[in-house]
């Protein structure tokens, strides 16, 4: 799989990046939503996994991007901040976001989302 991993805590990021790299999964890292949203204009992701709150776009822009672009993409956000989505629900399904993830979250709950797609 082609996966695109957007949060601007670059440890988490590289740290989830390089575990689904040693799984065999082709991964593009990125910091900041306006470099994620150029790589979504430029590329085809099979999966993108997108911080919700970032500095200067949050993970919903992002994903309006990668929509404009790529309809397919199967998107996960994480967030460290639940609450801010409490209320989003309807939003969440007009993007087609198909799973939130917690932090701190677990990759063995990554690699169960990641196996369900792969089906």
């Amino acid at each position: 799989m082609k996966i695109l991993v957007l949060d601007d805590d670059h440890v988490l990021t590289m740290i989830l990046a390089d575990h689904l790299a040693d799984r065999g999964h082709q991964v593009v890292p990125a910091y900041k939503g306006n470099l994620a949203a150029h790589f979504c204009e430029e590329e085809e992701f099979d999966l993108v996994i997108v911080d919700y709150v970032l500095a200067e776009m949050n993970g919903f822009e992002v994903l309006e991007r990668l929509r404009q672009k790529n309809r397919k993409a199967r998107a996960i956000i994480i967030t460290g901040f639940p609450e801010l989505l409490k209320d989003e629900s309807k939003r969440l399904k007009e993007l087609d976001v198909e799973a939130v993830l917690d932090k701190p979250f677990s990759f063995s709950k990554v690699d169960e989302l990641i196996e369900k797609y792969n089906k």
